[in-house]
């Protein structure tokens, strides 16, 4: 028995050995990047970036480099698809840095005929230096209520202290925005920017309306590789006098049963103006309304119900909320129901 259990060890021992030895003969080719991140430093926007990748082959089999696929902003101009044993092969890629700005990190996958190493990632870094820079930050994010003023201001100037600028127009995607601008005096300019730097003011007008605002500023220059600088705004607009739910919806309710809803009346205003809810009335008589103060002259509640006696059948109805604010003297919420 005890020499039974020897031999299968002896056998198993063999066959590990012979298997690792198979392996180390039969070889192949191997994959090897002395460096896989190339990090341009800082650029010029608007050149075009060259970064060779070294591959070498410590295999003792031909390498084939099967495929190369660069991320967005990223192009191969050119790659050694075969390398042999020993040798080292390159891929070649171009980085066109004109719509970029800021620090960037672009990926570069190769693929190969390596079987413990398929694919490898390359990466070209950079940190792009715009040629003219809105500061301080090409963004512009704000909440604000319908009908109060509301600007903000940002600069505009060139990267490069001896690059001349002129501000020529500002364009917005939208109507509802209103922009201007001017020239910068000497004791207000930032300093290492160009001696020529642009305050922009951009502003709602009361023709803004409620809900999610998505715009772009386009800042007109006269530098040539700097035309059109785009300055993204994003924000929401808040009405003066807020209802939620926009709508009462009962659904299918039977009348006997009193059903009700209510809603939230809110005075938006941040001018420390108050707003009374005076009076809620359904123009129709299927339903009663009434308000209750949750905080005088801010919030209120407002509860729609459906009347025992009324007749059944479908309602399409108007909520009308009236106030003593001189901009919403009145706010009209839709009622629906269908009555059984």
């Amino acid at each position: 028995m005890l020499r039974t259990k020897v031999t299968t060890l002896v056998l198993a021992a063999l066959v590990m050995t012979t298997g690792l030895a198979m392996a180390q003969t039969e070889g192949g080719p191997v994959l090897m990047v002395p460096s896989k991140i190339i990090d341009a430093g800082t650029v010029s926007q608007g050149i075009v970036f060259d970064a060779v990748f070294d591959l070498v082959n410590e295999g003792d089999a031909v390498l084939t480099v099967k495929a190369v696929r660069p991320t967005c902003g990223c192009t191969v101009a050119d790659f050694d698809r075969e390398i042999a044993p020993g040798a080292t092969g390159h891929v070649n890629a171009k980085l066109d840095t004109k719509d970029f700005s800021g620090p960037i990190s672009k990926s570069i996958l190769v693929m190969t005929d390596d079987a413990q190493n398929p694919t490898v990632t390359l990466v070209i870094k950079a940190d792009i230096r715009p040629f003219v820079e809105i500061l301080p930050r090409p963004l512009i994010r704000f909440n604000a209520v319908s009908h109060e003023s509301m600007s903000q201001t940002f600069i505009v100037a060139a990267a490069d202290p001896a690059q001349s600028l002129k501000v020529d127009k500002i364009e917005s995607s939208v109507p509802f925005i209103a922009t201007s601008f001017r020239k910068l005096d000497d004791d207000e300019l930032i300093v290492g920017k160009s001696k020529d730097q642009y305050e922009v003011t951009m502003s709602l007008t009361d023709a803004t309306p409620v809900g999610p605002v998505n715009a772009v500023l386009t800042v007109n220059t006269d530098v040539k590789e700097a035309p059109k600088v785009p300055v993204k705004i994003y924000g929401v607009v808040r009405a003066l006098i807020h209802v939620t739910p926009t709508q009462v919806q009962f659904g299918s309710v039977e009348s006997r049963t009193r059903p009700g809803r209510n809603l939230i009346v809110v005075n938006n205003r941040t001018d420390g103006t108050r707003v009374q809810v005076t009076d809620a009335a359904v123009n129709d008589a299927a339903f009663d309304a009434q308000v209750t103060t949750i905080e005088e002259g801010r919030r209120y509640q407002v509860t729609v119900v459906v009347k025992s006696d009324a007749d059944p059948g479908s309602r399409d109805a108007t909520l009308t909320l009236t106030t003593d604010d001189k901009d919403y003297p009145t706010v009209s919420v839709p009622v629906r129901a269908n009555l059984r």
